[in-house]
């Protein structure tokens, strides 16, 4: 689940830079490289369609992000209580020396 919501988000997000660099600013832009996209998107330009597809996945990335949020912190719940740490063995008690005392 974890791994589908990373590739989706990611999906989005390089979709979404691609859709931002193709609209068309005040002057002009790399929208004008493909055409303007008049005759594509209609008489009134691909200004609105553009602004609906971004407003789009600005919104899917933001809910995706909380998806992985939401699924990460579920993953990975810390615990209230400390780890128990192993047991320390005890150190061996010497023996008797080599004469026996």
């Amino acid at each position: 689940m974890y791994g589908v919501l990373i590739f989706f988000h990611l999906l989005v997000s390089v979709v979404l830079v691609l859709v931002v660099l193709v609209q068309q600013p005040q002057k002009g832009g790399m929208a004008t490289i493909l055409g303007g996209g008049e005759s594509v998107f209609g008489g009134g330009g691909a200004a609105p369609f553009m602004a609906k597809v971004t407003t789009g996945l600005a919104v899917t990335f933001m809910l995706t992000a909380l998806g992985l949020v939401l699924v990460g912190a579920r993953l990975t719940r810390p615990s209230v209580l400390p780890r128990p740490t192993p047991a320390q063995p005890t150190p061996a008690q010497p023996g008797p020396g080599p004469l026996g005392d």
